[in-house]
């Protein structure tokens, strides 16, 4: 039985999606949102994944209309798990690139964003409340980043390669942040020649193992953005 918050969280559900249909994203986004909150708040159980997938769905397309693309990614790659028939599954793959993030207009580009993610995220695990303190620590880390990325270029064949061993290739080169990171955290940016491990080049066809039914990189192992928790 659905308490209190539940009926409410209907009705602002219910509110977020007329918003939408006249074209004010901006008043559906926080609306959309609680109706998500609501959901588990009334105690989801299996029986309201598509209720939720719904949601969350919705919340996806009010995300992408605002220019969230990351955060819109992040809202369908969880609906699509809950119903993998549904719309979000569609709209997820067309959205989503290999690495299970907002798609670029070329493959370098996904490939790059992806290196820098991997990157960026290792700095900021190592930094307050895992942010950059101040525009000239982020330009500094983005440029060390940058340079980190030309160097991989020219030291290792990616093109071909599978999303699995450029993802391998990705995590396993180490960037050494100048003044930026403890010294026992960093090392030199180096490239391991040779395979990375055995099976790379058919790791991307690997199913999820939540059952979605997606690659393993795509789903569960998709590659975070930055800021996400």
């Amino acid at each position: 039985m659905r308490n209190k918050e539940g009926y409410r969280a209907e009705y602002i559900y219910g509110a977020g999606r007329r918003a939408l249909a006249r074209h004010d994203p901006v008043r559906a986004l926080p609306l959309l949102r609680a109706a998500v909150d609501g959901i588990a708040m009334d105690g989801a159980h299996p029986g309201r994944h598509q209720e939720l997938a719904d949601r969350l769905y919705w919340l996806a397309i009010t995300l992408i209309k605002l220019g969230k693309s990351g955060l819109a990614i992040k809202a369908l790659a969880s609906s699509q798990k809950l119903a993998p028939r549904g719309h979000a599954r569609a709209l997820y793959c067309r959205v989503s690139n290999e690495y299970g993030m907002p798609r670029s207009s070329c493959p370098e580009h996904d490939d790059y964003k992806a290196f820098f993610a991997i990157q960026a995220r290792r700095y900021l695990a190592n930094t307050p409340g895992r942010r950059f303190s101040n525009q000239t620590e982020m330009e500094a880390v983005l440029a060390v980043i940058a340079d980190a990325w030309l160097r991989l270029h020219k030291s290792a064949d990616l093109g071909d390669r599978s999303c699995g061993y450029k993802l391998h290739a990705f995590r396993a080169f180490r960037i050494d942040f100048p003044a930026l990171l403890p010294s026992s955290l960093s090392s030199a940016g180096t490239v391991m020649p040779g395979d990375f491990w055995p099976g790379a080049s058919a790791s991307e066809h690997e199913r999820c193992s939540c059952g979605s039914g997606l690659p393993v990189h795509r789903c569960c192992g998709r590659v975070p953005l930055p800021w996400e928790r």
